[in-house]
């Protein structure tokens, strides 16, 4: 019997937990010829913290009307948010370019359930 009480109280426990509720922002400043800085900005909107979560932000540069392979910009490990925390991670990204294209995709650490992605493109 007390075993069936832990485990009912476990699968209430778990229905109730919801995906993280996060804001981003991606920048993307030219600094030079040669040099992009790529800023992300994650905020943890809710009052409680969050699941593990992981974050990568691809990108494509386009040089001479042509758009080059996508690849990993940043990756980080893994990374839990406070309440109402933000953190700031910045990408410098030393390549020629006329345009830049990024996209972001964050996702839980756990399991793997896709939480956020969204696609930034800029000409200079």
């Amino acid at each position: 019997m007390k075993a069936l009480s832990i485990s009912v109280l476990l699968l209430l426990l778990a229905g109730c937990a919801h995906p993280p509720q996060l804001g981003t922002t991606v920048e993307i400043q030219k600094k030079s010829d040669d040099l992009i800085l790529v800023i992300l900005k994650v905020t943890n909107t809710e009052d409680r913290a969050t699941t593990p979560i992981a974050i990568e932000i691809t990108g494509q540069a386009r040089a001479n009307g042509h758009w080059d392979r996508p690849s990993t910009l940043l990756h980080p490990a893994a990374f839990v948010l406070n309440r109402k925390e933000q953190r700031e991670i910045t990408k410098l990204w030393r390549i020629q370019a006329d345009a830049v294209r990024t996209t972001l995709v964050i996702k839980e650490q756990e399991n793997g359930h896709l939480l956020k992605t969204e696609k930034v493109e800029k000409i200079f």
